[in-house]
């Protein structure tokens, strides 16, 4: 059975999560920006769930996590920066996001 997610993969990001840098040193500045996408775009909710279900076998859900600030406790800050690099960064030309 599979959930339905009403995504608006044309919604323009703000000016914010446009110049994300994924190279900026601050755990913290990921953290805003995952908190932010997280509520803004149901597409990101849908990428955070899979990555959690895969890596820690539960799944998220509205009701348990309404806000991305509930997940900040579960996932350490490099896989925080991985899942804004993969969502902001993977249609920007000349960019490259690697796997380790």
């Amino acid at each position: 059975m599979g959930l339905l997610i009403k995504a608006d993969f044309k919604k323009k990001l703000d000016m914010k999560l446009y110049r994300y840098d994924c190279k900026h040193p601050k755990p913290e500045y990921h953290a805003d920006i995952f908190c932010e996408m997280f509520s803004q775009f149901p597409q990101f909710k849908a990428h955070v769930s899979a990555y959690i279900e895969r890596h820690y076998c539960f799944v998220v859900n509205d009701e348990d996590h309404p806000r991305g600030e509930t997940l900040l406790n579960i996932l350490n800050a490099d896989e925080i920066r991985k899942l804004n690099e993969w969502v902001l960064l993977r249609n920007k030309p000349g960019i490259v996001v690697r796997e380790k």
